[in-house]
């Protein structure tokens, strides 16, 4: 008589044993809703407006002569440019059924609402930047060969002298700054290829140049006036290579307002016309929000390619 394997008694016998603390769901690092303008709206309302005065050139002020003393000088015109954004809710539902729940050894109620936040996280993160992503101002990779999204190679990789030329633009527009420096969001693949960079001497680690108590959440280092954060959730453009976006943002570059907080939700397990056995519990969560770009020119979008090491 052949012997009994395990295998044999893996299907009848031998149990599997779940150990019941569950393995962590890695999640990437989101800045772009914290960097927006975020005004509180009142309730009753269901559109934010920001209003800015137009610049009067210099070129408008007259010079007073002897000939035309006590002559009231020509008018100027002088406005104001309102921009607008109007909420969009989000929402996510996931239903769990009674014997999931209560047979269950692991904390799946939980596990579902950290999941479903997490989740609506990503999606506000990726919601703003697919408008902020759409600014104005773009600076090539290798400019002085590359002066479309299509001429980008892998090999044109984030610079100092990218970050240098960010910070000398916005400065150029008058852009105010964070606390005395800009902030540029990059994808980790970009941040690799800055601090490989050889030659140029300036990549000073975070505690070498400021204080611990005036260190950006996210903060990896500085660079040429900009203060560099790195995120995962950086959105790519499709090109002829993968093309990706280095922000560089000023203060006030682009607002985000909410008319309902991210909230997270659960049904009580009841019976009810639409469940009359009480077999299952809802959770969920919602949040509506509106996000605008508010200053151009306190915003430039540096688009590379990127060093995949995997």
């Amino acid at each position: 008589m052949a012997a009994i394997t395990r295998n044999d008694l893996n299907a009848n016998i031998l149990q599997t044993w779940l150990y019941r603390q569950t393995l962590e769901v890695f999640e990437p690092q989101l800045y772009f809703h914290k960097y927006g303008t975020k005004p509180t709206v009142p309730g009753g309302y269901n559109t934010v407006s920001w209003a800015k005065f137009d610049q009067i050139a210099a070129s408008s002020v007259t010079t007073g002569t002897t000939s035309n003393d006590g002559v009231t000088p020509n008018d100027t015109d002088f406005d104001a440019t309102v921009i607008t954004a109007t909420p969009v809710q989000y929402r996510i539902v996931v239903n769990l059924s009674d014997q999931l729940i209560q047979y269950n050894v692991i904390a799946f109620v939980e596990g579902a609402l950290k999941a479903i936040g997490d989740a609506m996280a990503r999606k506000i993160d990726t919601v703003i930047q697919t408008t902020i992503m759409a600014g104005d101002n773009v600076i090539y990779a290798d400019p002085a060969n590359n002066s479309a999204r299509t001429d980008l190679a892998a090999t044109d990789v984030l610079t100092a002298q990218l970050l240098n030329r960010s910070n000398a633009f916005l400065m150029n527009k008058n852009a105010p700054t964070f606390d005395g420096s800009y902030v540029a969001v990059a994808h980790p693949y970009q941040i690799f290829d800055l601090r490989s960079e050889t030659g140029t001497g300036n990549w000073l680690d975070v505690n070498k140049y400021v204080t611990a108590d005036k260190i950006f959440k996210g903060e990896i280092g500085m660079l040429n006036g900009v203060r560099v954060v790195q995120s995962q959730n950086v959105q790519t453009f499709s090109s002829t290579v993968t093309v990706y976006p280095c922000l560089v943002l000023g203060s006030g570059a682009y607002g985000v307002t909410e008319w309902q907080s991210l909230k997270v939700y659960t049904t009580p397990m009841v019976a009810s016309d639409s469940d009359p056995l009480a077999q299952r519990m809802k959770v969920g969560a919602k949040m509506a929000f509106a996000t605008t770009i508010l200053q151009q020119n306190a915003m430039v979008r540096v688009e590379t390619g990127a060093t995949n090491i995997g």
